[in-house]
């Protein structure tokens, strides 16, 4: 028993995580209402390294560059994959905090101080005319999606261009958030399988520049 309840509050800790805390400062809203949108603003937590960002690495080693200039990605669990030292959780971070706990990682690997070179960049292969929406979760390629019109994007469409559900996904329950018109963050969530299932349209929700989907896992 204490197995399965410390294992829920692990979790919960994790979907928490990942989809930024959004149960606890965001507003529920159905499916329907979501799709009325008019003009997304600026987060205002936009400095800060989120999934979906791409950021350049180089490592300069008593002259000689070691590392010259890696480009990563950040991944759905906030981290990105570096040569020599793997894996560096950086989402949340300004570029200075992410540079430090870059600079520490490879610090471990060379006798004299690293000089540690970090920058985020606009991924071109990633953004289109009319923005990206960002996917994160159990999907094939999480990341951004390209936003081709004014229109914005549909959920189907954003799960296609995204390598399509991962195995372990929960379909029922994709958890979908953005900043309004009026600052405040709202969220909703859709079942998937509605949409075919069910011809719901209203759960095949249009996607806008800034916004967030992102897949749960299935709890087995």
């Amino acid at each position: 028993m204490f197995k399965s309840l410390f294992a829920g509050i692990l979790a919960m800790g994790i979907v928490l995580f990942e989809f930024g805390c959004q149960t606890t400062d965001s507003t529920k809203v159905t499916a329907q209402d979501f799709n009325k949108r008019a003009e997304v603003v600026e987060d205002v937590k936009a400095a800060e390294l989120i999934p979906g960002d791409f950021i350049e690495v180089s490592v300069e080693v008593d002259g000689r560059m070691e590392v010259q200039m890696h480009r990563s990605g950040i991944n759905y669990l906030g981290l990105v994959t570096l040569p020599l030292v793997g894996d560096v959780k950086v989402s949340g971070m300004s570029l200075q905090d992410a540079r430090a706990v870059i600079a520490k990682k490879y610090g471990t690997y060379f006798v004299n101080t690293p000089l540690i070179m970090v920058s985020r960049v606009d991924d071109s292969s990633s953004q289109g005319e009319w923005g990206f929406v960002t996917v994160t979760g159990r999907v094939g390629q999480p990341g951004r999606v390209k936003i081709m019109s004014a229109k914005g994007i549909r959920l189907t469409a954003v799960i296609q261009e995204s390598g399509g559900f991962g195995p372990s996904a929960k379909k029922s329950d994709i958890q979908i958030s953005r900043i309004n018109e009026d600052g405040q963050k709202i969220r909703t969530s859709v079942n998937y399988e509605d949409i075919g299932q069910s011809g719901n349209l209203d759960a095949d929700v249009n996607l806008f520049d800034g916004d967030i989907v992102y897949v749960p896992e299935r709890m087995f």
